[in-house]
């Protein structure tokens, strides 16, 4: 029987992107040449790309999957040019970028595909099966089929992923590894994701309950004029904001878990910067269903708390960029100077760390104001907000990772290569070995022997 091949042994090259590649530009000719002659369409691209890409919820998350997507074989790509060990800090073996970027581009000709049979089928007349909405629909439900498809090169990496997925919701009840903590904190960044598909599915059933009472005699109403009859209802609900707060909440319970397992106090400061997101979550819906000036300011305090506590947390926790960051929240005491980290691994220049702590507190502010603050949804606005937040995770997780591995291969390298030369040094002299090595021995201080283990350290990574 022939040994099945996985991504990870898999030579990708140009061949592997042809057929999704080739989906892609057939699906985009296509709508190209039925736009010619529409005469239900707009002729603009403009007004096409908004209606199928960013224009309301039902079209959203797939397209921010792909992105999502797009920018994780970004972060792989750089991180195993700076040569980290992922290996090691993710749990196990990791998908080539290549591989990410294929199932990309399969995702991304899945949408294009979709939305080609939504034109072509608008255009025949007569048609009252909604082909606008029922293609959006099915493309929701082709991306979860992709996902669950029990075959392809990628598949053992998509069932760990999912494994990982269940594992995050039901939190605290399953353990929580370093990748849990990635991919957790990836869905909070994807509230809004969430939010949309909370969106959809009532409004959908607000539809499909039109169509039922139309079948017994009720006039039939086009999509669009039954989705704005019914937006702010579903768009204001308890339900939606509830899917706003969902992966503030599974990211808490991993908090808590962590904390339960280590007993390291930074897990409950971690645990409080997630629970800031429900005060937030809350004034956004008395502002939408109670607009006053007292729940305009209770918003705004709510806001900055929750971005400026992510921000700190972000330079001091996630990145490490203060030397003494390396200390907090340990159970014991350690050395803390200060200073900028000794170790950087994506670039040596500290101006660029400078950038990325600026970058992220601006898209920070950026996004908590417009998705909490109920940013109108039906527009480019929305949707540029959405791409910002995908981008500022991407760059989050490029550096997020890069702390993780100056921790777990560097400092607990160096940390054990100290500890044999002290050892070492002390069998010689309890063992009353020569006296001028001995000597030369102690003599050395204790920062010389630093950094020979670094350096030992560094040679053997």
């Amino acid at each position: 029987k022939a040994r099945v091949v996985s991504s990870e042994e898999h030579p990708w090259g140009p061949r592997d992107f042809l057929l999704p590649a080739l989906a892609i530009l057939i699906a985009a000719g296509a709508m190209g040449s039925m736009l010619e002659m529409s005469t239900v369409h707009p002729h603009s691209l403009w007004k096409l790309a908004s209606k199928l890409l960013w224009k309301n919820a039902s079209v959203r998350p797939p397209v921010l999957l792909t992105l999502t997507l797009i920018g994780w074989a970004g972060v792989m790509r750089v991180c195993r040019s700076a040569n980290m060990n992922l290996e090691l800090v993710l749990g196990g073996p990791t998908v080539p970028p290549a591989a990410i970027l294929h199932a990309a581009f399969v995702l991304l000709a899945a949408v294009m595909c979709a939305h080609a049979v939504h034109i072509y089928a608008s255009e025949t007349p007569g048609l009252t099966w909604r082909p606008w909405l029922m293609c959006n629909l099915l493309l929701h439900l082709t991306v979860l089929g992709l996902a669950l498809w029990p075959r392809g090169l990628a598949y053992a990496s998509r069932a760990s992923l999912i494994s990982t997925l269940v594992e995050s919701v039901i939190a605290p009840f399953a353990p929580v590894s370093f990748w849990h903590v990635i991919v957790a904190d990836y869905l909070t960044s994807m509230a809004k994701a969430f939010s949309d598909l909370q969106l959809t599915a009532c409004l959908s059933s607000h539809i499909f309950a039109h169509d039922a009472a139309a079948d017994d005699g009720g006039a039939y109403i086009r999509t669009t004029e039954l989705w704005d009859t019914h937006h702010g209802a579903c768009a204001g609900s308890r339900a939606n904001a509830l899917m706003l707060a969902l992966p503030f909440w599974w990211r808490l319970m991993q908090c808590l878990r962590v904390y339960h397992d280590t007993r390291e106090q930074k897990n409950l400061w971690n645990a409080l910067k997630y629970s800031t997101a429900f005060p937030l979550v809350y004034a956004g819906y008395l502002r939408r269903h109670e607009p006053s000036a007292a729940h305009d300011r209770l918003f705004l305090v709510a806001a900055v708390v929750q971005s400026s506590y992510c921000f700190i947390w972000d330079v001091l926790m996630d990145w490490g960029l203060p030397s003494f960051a390396q200390g907090l929240g340990a159970k014991s005491g350690s050395k803390c100077k200060p200073g900028f980290r000794d170790i950087l691994l994506v670039s040596k220049r500290q101006w660029a760390y400078y950038l990325l702590a600026l970058f992220n507190l601006c898209l920070r502010f950026l996004w908590t104001l417009s998705i909490f603050g109920h940013l109108p949804g039906r527009g480019g606005g929305m949707f540029f907000i959405e791409v910002a937040e995908i981008a500022r995770r991407t760059v989050w997780a490029i550096f997020r990772i890069e702390w993780e591995v100056v921790v777990k291969v560097y400092h607990s390298a160096h940390a054990h290569e100290t500890v044999a030369l002290r050892t070492l040094n002390s069998s010689f002299r309890g063992t009353g070995a020569n006296a001028s090595f001995g000597s030369s021995m102690s003599g050395e201080s204790e920062e010389s022997e630093m950094e020979a283990a670094e350096r030992r350290a560094i040679a053997y990574l």
